[in-house]
């Protein structure tokens, strides 16, 4: 083949070496990047430093249907007292959505209206700077409210809205994505199930609501639900279950963050629902009381394999089987409601452990439609519960569980003007290996009947410590009627940075 000649002063290079030069010259870019490389980048911070909490963000509910004004205790747990720092934990109120707006639409029944709360426009924030004590204030504007804590007010930070009597029944929780409520059904005492989704971010959030009761998944709220900012709203869930025997809420935001809450009641009362556990294998529920021989559990399976579920109940006698023989099915895809018949008059904690992931929650019969508790996680550093009633008429007291180790932890309590007592002297607790123990916990002596918060602190050494707090009504101590059981969460005053080692990643050309 004959070749053209070149034009003089160009060179000519022939096709076919053309995809040869480039590789070349990628083969020589991608050596010289090789030898001049990074090495690995060595981050500062150590596997295991220590650094205090310095900001919290909380959200607190409405008041209940028919409740009055969101009244909220709180108290933050310094761990650097006297070190100079300060800080502040600001209430701020949210508005209710204007009614029939954000709302999810349902299939087959009417959609409800928001409800009517008082405005918080032009309400002032309350903000608290004492740490260390005890706090009580009024939601700013009667709903809902955004909880903002700095420095000091943000170690060891606990909030709940309470009841008139001083009683903490629900906690203020993160803005979160994912979040799960299980409960009893309409059939069965429920005939009110209201949803709240507060959003106090800065965008708008948009969340996906999941309806399952004991039939399987309910054809209510099929459209997500928008939430302005600084916005909550209501949506009546009640026409969505009718005639269940359980129901479980699950609350996905696809965009920003909500807080989720749940109440149930019938017309002697209600509760709320305390944030349910992520769907996992083994769960820990804790705060059965002694009049628990009538409890129901919940048992929710959200993938599409049945359970097989073994349920352990751990007593002051020790460990023994609910369910002896076989395991128990809880069907995919619905709330299976479990009645525990076998507990007897005992205080109680129970391990689920089943094939697949599950959610759970337990209703203890008691005032009204009875109190739920729900899987939680072990106390951390410190369990703390803010409000506490200081009354006459009623007991105080913690319901302790250790189901695989010896627990040991100390317990004591903090009035309003920050004053730290131990009950009856005795600073430590020890719970058996397998057991539960109830523990009555009076509060401080000249409290005036203010709210005093309870500190429960696992020792070195101890092993994992699930707690409750409940209150009963009457006489006979924690074996007297149940008013309120709420699962006690771990306040941290200090968090563990994760390592960083060999993060940096380089691309070549």
């Amino acid at each position: 083949m004959m070749r053209r000649p070149a034009a003089r002063g160009l060179a000519v290079t022939p096709r076919a070496a053309v995809p040869g030069a480039v590789v070349l010259a990628l083969v020589i870019v991608f050596a010289a990047a090789w030898a001049t490389r990074p090495g690995p980048v060595q981050v500062a911070a150590a596997s295991g430093q220590r650094v205090a909490v310095t900001s919290v963000t909380r959200s607190c509910p409405p008041p209940a249907q028919g409740s009055g004004a969101s009244r909220i205790s709180m108290i933050a747990m310094s761990g650097t007292a006297g070190s100079g720092s300060t800080g502040t934990a600001t209430f701020s109120g949210v508005l209710a959505a204007p009614a029939g707006t954000g709302t999810g639409t349902g299939v087959g029944a009417k959609k409800p209206a928001a409800t009517k709360t008082p405005s918080a426009a032009g309400a002032k924030p309350v903000t608290v700077t004492s740490p260390d004590a005890v706090a009580t204030v009024t939601a700013p504007g009667g709903g809902g409210a955004a909880v903002s804590a700095s420095g000091q007010m943000a170690e060891g930070f606990e909030a709940e809205q309470t009841d008139a009597s001083g009683t903490g029944v629900v906690s203020c929780t993160h803005p979160g994505s994912d979040m799960w409520f299980v409960g009893t059904g309409a059939a069965d005492g429920a005939a009110k199930v209201w949803l709240y989704l507060m959003n106090t971010g800065g965008i708008a959030a948009s969340a996906d609501v999941t309806i399952l009761t004991d039939t399987g998944q309910q054809n209510g709220l099929t459209s997500a639900i928008t939430v302005a900012p600084d916005q909550f709203v209501a949506e009546n869930v009640a026409p969505y279950v009718q005639g269940s025997q359980a129901v479980a809420i699950h609350v996905q935001a696809g965009t920003g963050q909500v807080a989720a809450s749940v109440w149930e009641g019938g017309a002697s009362g209600g509760a709320w629902l305390p944030q349910a556990n992520a769907p996992a294998t083994s769960l820990v529920i804790p705060g059965l009381t002694v009049a628990s021989s009538a409890a129901k559990l919940f048992v929710v399976v959200p993938g599409a394999t049945d359970s097989q579920l073994k349920v352990t109940a751990y007593t002051p006698a020790g460990a023994s089987a609910q369910f002896p023989g076989a395991p128990v099915d809880a069907t995919a895809g619905a709330a299976t409601p479990l009645a525990l018949n076998s507990l007897g008059a005992s205080a109680a904690g129970l391990r689920l452990t089943s094939n697949v992931p599950v959610v759970a929650g337990v209703l203890v019969p008691g005032a009204g439609i009875g109190s739920f508790t729900t899987a939680v996680a072990p106390v951390t550093e410190q369990g703390v519960v803010a409000a506490n009633p200081s009354g006459r008429g009623v007991t105080v007291g913690l319901l302790l569980t250790a189901p695989s180790a010896a627990a040991t932890a100390e317990i004591s309590v903090i009035s309003a003007d920050g004053t730290v007592t131990t009950p009856a002297g005795d600073q430590n607790v020890t719970v058996a290996a397998g057991h539960t123990l109830a523990v009555a916990v009076p509060g401080p002596a000249g409290s005036g009947g203010k709210p005093y918060a309870i500190v429960v602190t696992p020792r070195a050494g101890s092993g994992p410590l699930y707690a409750a707090r409940a209150v009963t009504s009457g006489t006979g101590g924690l074996s007297a009627p149940l008013s309120s059981l709420l699962p006690v969460a771990s306040a941290m005053t200090e968090i563990t940075l994760p390592p960083a080692d060999n993060s940096y990643t380089t691309i070549f050309p």
